[in-house]
């Protein structure tokens, strides 16, 4: 009798160290679907994470994809968003080999001034994008503009040359040209936050003229943080996505 209540014992202790994790910590509630849609020139995919609804109010994140990339590519990048918000990601007008670009393929060969002007219009469009997208969806507050490489040069200009559509912008491994720098600031006192991400091993985008950048957009009052990323190269890496969805949750949920 002692043996049998011995492996009687021995096998309940087996099952339940052998539970699933999901039985002891249940899993956050899941992201709606990814749904196709096409507004103001753009396709692009729109959800709700942490089982909103898709006709519910709420917040909204943009995210601009790097070249190369599509919105699908830009999925896995909210992962750790575990706040209920709807993520809008526009798709890139010229055709990539693997995928899209905000910029024609002939964008590296065209002037500095050309090269300007493109960014700027692509902006312009992006600007008219998110009034579209904001007027669609239920939509509480401005959107968060996030973008990683060129995607981020469109959320560094949009919070500069539009500061007035943007809740904040998170510029990620992105350029801020000398060009592009604005004459006065218009928009201080109320100027959105701006947290620019690079990571310091990058040699796509070396860090340095961005940082510069930023220093010289806070000497004029613009709200500019910029945050460098030891080891990382040109990319949205782990430490990345979490300090931005921790950020996001920050001015989304946390602040009025």
């Amino acid at each position: 009798m002692i043996i049998r209540r011995f492996f009687l014992l021995l096998l309940v202790s087996v099952a339940v160290v052998a539970l699933p994790a999901a039985a002891v910590n249940p899993a956050k509630p899941a992201n709606s679907a990814p749904r196709e849609a096409n507004d103001a020139g753009y396709r692009y995919l729109v959800l709700e994470t942490a089982g909103a609804k898709p006709g519910a109010l709420l917040p909204m994140i943009v995210g601009l994809h790097y070249s190369g990339a599509r919105p699908e590519t830009m999925l896995e990048y909210f992962d750790q968003i575990d706040f209920p918000v709807r993520i809008v990601l526009p798709q890139g007008a010229y055709t990539r080999r693997e995928g899209y670009s905000w910029f024609s393929t002939d964008y590296a060969q065209l002037s500095a001034a050309q090269q300007d002007d493109a960014a700027f219009d692509a902006e312009r469009k992006l600007s008219a994008f998110v009034d579209s997208a904001t007027a669609k969806y239920a939509t509480r507050g401005k959107p968060i503009a996030m973008g990683i490489s060129y995607g981020g040069d469109l959320a560094f200009l949009l919070a500069i040359r539009d500061p007035d559509k943007v809740r904040a912008a998170f510029p990620v491994a992105a350029r801020f040209l000398p060009a592009w720098m604005p004459k006065t600031n218009a928009c201080k006192p109320h100027c959105p936050p701006i947290y620019a991400m690079h990571g310091d091993a990058d040699t796509t985008v070396p860090m340095g003229p961005t940082q510069q950048a930023a220093a010289r957009l806070r000497e004029m009052d613009f709200d500019v943080a910029f945050e460098p990323y030891p080891g990382v190269a040109h990319d949205f890496d782990a430490r990345m996505e979490k300090d931005f969805s921790e950020k996001a949750k920050s001015l989304l949920v946390t602040q009025p």
